[in-house]
């Protein structure tokens, strides 16, 4: 499943936000654009206004709200993380401050 994540400063964003798609991060004027250029099909950030959710829904592309980059490894995102984004304190041995 093609997925975007907001992202600000190598870091999960509230929206609105560059975007990260395909290992590149990119300035996004029109995410809605962006997801159906990109053929996205999830959209991963820490939070986005209702009505641009609704937007989203209707389109058929999913919001999942998480509140760091961090809770990605759980969970089945396929998603190519950039250098700055994997060499943050803590990602490495999975928990924060080591």
């Amino acid at each position: 499943m093609k997925t975007i994540l907001l992202v600000k400063d190598g870091e999960l964003a509230d929206y609105p936000a560059d975007i990260l798609v395909d290992g590149e991060v990119r300035k996004s004027y029109n995410l809605e654009f962006e997801c159906e250029k990109t053929g996205a099909e999830m959209v991963v950030g820490r939070s986005m206004p209702s009505m641009m959710i609704k937007k989203l829904r209707d389109n058929g592309i999913i919001f999942v709200k998480l509140n760091s980059i961090d809770e990605l490894e759980g969970l089945e995102i396929d998603v190519n993380l950039p250098d700055e984004f994997r060499n943050k304190r803590g990602w490495k041995c999975g928990k924060k401050g080591f």
